[in-house]
């Protein structure tokens, strides 16, 4: 009695999910008309919407990103995916944060020395209302550093609507001994 009891709240929790009418989707940017908007010249061509990223996510020690900024270049269901290399038995995993997540860890980082990213060559891909972008960038705690501290590519993936691009999600890579910038990626491709 006791185990029918106890599996009787399950049955009935499956019973009302089952019947329940799955919801339709919401459209990510008509869902939400309170989000930021964007400086028009940050987002007019898919090469203004990667540089500003990168001018936002960009700040001098002690410095904050701009998070306002950050936010408007994003679809509102936007994300950032941070890969996280292999390491030991753990495989390669990835972290998905919002804008905001991102922000918040990377001022962190300010406060004690500065981060400035730049991308010196993009790849870019167009179909209809959708580009992907391969930026490779380039990594520094000042401006005026001579040697980048990282590069890798960042992959952009973007969404074209009501006159202006989105950035939809952004994953990278970074480089290193064993994953080395290929060639192809060192230079833009004339878009």
């Amino acid at each position: 009695m006791i185990l029918s009891l106890a599996l009787c709240p399950a049955g009935l929790l499956a019973a009302q999910t089952s019947s329940a009418k799955p919801q339709a989707p919401k459209p990510d940017l008509s869902a939400h008309p309170e989000w930021p908007k964007a400086d028009p010249a940050d987002v007019a061509t898919i090469q203004s919407t990667v540089h500003a990223f990168y001018s936002a996510i960009s700040a001098p020690a002690g410095g904050k990103l701009d998070r306002t900024r950050l936010r408007s270049l994003f679809t509102p269901g936007g994300r950032i995916v941070v890969g996280l290399a292999a390491r030991g038995s753990r495989p390669a995993d990835v972290i998905y944060l919002t804008p905001e997540e991102y922000a918040a860890g990377s001022n962190a980082a300010t406060a004690q020395k500065g981060f400035f990213d730049r991308s010196p060559a993009n790849q870019i891909e167009q179909f209809g209302v959708m580009a992907h972008v391969y930026s490779t960038y380039e990594s520094r705690n000042r401006e005026d550093e001579p040697k980048p501290i990282a590069r890798g590519i960042k992959s952009f993936e973007l969404l074209h609507s009501a006159g202006r691009w989105y950035i939809v999600q952004i994953y990278w890579d970074w480089e290193s001994p064993e994953n080395p910038l290929p060639e192809k990626y060192l230079h833009n491709n004339g878009k």
